[in-house]
């Protein structure tokens, strides 16, 4: 079943950490203020597009939205993680860390890490 009093306060949470009031969101995703404060306090469910619209506004994805109400398989949570710690990374430091990752894995095979 979906929580979707989490995703409301997940939205607020975010909507708060990026300065921005109901308002100001409700503009950049094209509805009422009125209606993101009843997304927010869980008195309308929002749709698929209100919330990749509201993730965009926001700038974070739609996992940060929907919180527990998504089970993730554990590699794409390892992913999702990674992809995180390298979305502003120069294109150096990506190459660094793969690098680093590639010799950790090729290592491990030769010493059976566990």
């Amino acid at each position: 079943m979906i929580d979707y009093q989490e995703i409301g306060n997940n939205i607020k949470i975010c909507r708060i950490r990026c300065n921005l009031k109901q308002a100001e969101l409700a503009e950049m995703v094209g509805v009422t203020s009125q209606h993101i404060s009843h997304v927010e306090r869980c008195q309308t469910k929002p749709s698929l597009t209100l919330l990749v619209d509201i993730s965009t506004a926001l700038r974070v994805d739609l996992y940060t939205l929907l919180g527990s109400n998504i089970p993730v398989h554990p590699d794409v949570s390892i992913s999702v993680e990674f992809a995180s710690m390298l979305k502003d990374a120069a294109p150096e430091q990506v190459k660094l860390c793969l690098s680093v990752c590639k010799t950790i894995i090729e290592h491990g095979e030769s010493h059976q890490f566990k």
